[in-house]
């Protein structure tokens, strides 16, 4: 059994608390990391809300021997004048926007580009060690915050688009940039990203397979979006993290070594976490 990372999951805004507490006890001893995302468009979860939401981590962590991590999920919701209250937080990343346009960024359903006020908010948030993630930004965002960081730029949940065109994945031209800065990217299970077909572990295994082939680099693992999605849009063989051992046999079949599969399951997330955290002390 391999040690698993998940650089992106839903879990504390779609399910109740004792469903939450629940899980998490109940998680696999075999994960290490797992980044809890608070999901903020729909609900517009405010700074208040965002605290106790923190908080509710903080507890969640002693059930568990899993390193937790807290981000945000679109900070659209989030005054300018609040982004100092946010920066007490220290989430581990944060995305400007979900798919739409708001008042720091172009998500990536819009044709907006990120904004004076974004730009602003991005430098304040990575002068205090605070992570963005791109894995909403249109194409316009996404190349001017690359012109804009200085931390390795992190994807925390997208796919291919060479392999299945969406906005929401990633080109070959920014997958590059984001493995020319030492970055991340998850590769999340969600079918709508990957095939119009139903698809499986194996289609997980080819994400990765051609990420490999293409790009010869150790910047790509899973951010699943585990109950981000209805489960019906989940592989049919991949719904847990218990079924994981899945993906690990596919990716045997295409002859990739226990060390290989080893970085794809936990020790490239772990590694860009290490390098983060490098770059900004």
């Amino acid at each position: 059994m391999y040690n698993l990372t998940d650089s992106h999951s839903d879990l504390l805004t779609t399910k109740t608390k004792k469903q939450q507490i629940e899980f998490i006890k109940n998680l696999p001893s075999n994960i290490k990391f797992l980044n809890l995302a608070i999901f903020t468009t729909h609900k517009k979860i405010n700074i208040k809300q965002l605290k106790k939401y923190k908080q509710r981590i903080n507890f969640l962590q002693t059930f568990t021997n899993t390193h937790l991590l807290f981000s945000v999920e679109d900070i659209s919701s989030i005054k300018e004048c609040e982004i100092d209250e946010l920066i007490k937080l220290k989430p581990f990343c944060v995305s400007l926007t979900w798919n739409y346009k708001n008042q720091y960024a172009g998500g990536s359903l819009s044709t907006s580009g990120i904004t004076k006020c974004g730009k602003q908010i991005i430098k304040k948030l990575e002068e205090n060690n605070i992570i963005i993630d791109t894995a909403h930004l249109n194409r316009k965002s996404f190349w001017q915050f690359a012109k804009l960081t200085t931390k390795p730029i992190l994807c925390t949940h997208a796919n291919i688009n060479s392999i299945f065109s969406h906005p929401r994945n990633l080109t070959n031209q920014e997958i590059k940039k984001i493995v020319g800065s030492n970055g991340f990217v998850g590769i999340s299970l969600y079918q709508n990203f990957i095939s119009t077909h139903k698809i499986s572990a194996k289609n997980i295994a080819w994400q990765f397979n051609y990420l490999i082939k293409k790009f010869k680099s150790k910047n790509f693992g899973f951010g699943t979006d585990f109950f981000g999605v209805y489960k019906r849009f989940l592989p049919s063989n991949l719904k847990r993290y218990q079924d994981f051992s899945t993906v690990s046999a596919e990716l045997k079949k295409l002859d990739y070594s226990k060390e290989t599969i080893s970085n794809i399951f936990h020790k490239n997330f772990e590694n860009f976490l290490n390098r983060a955290r490098k770059k900004s002390s």
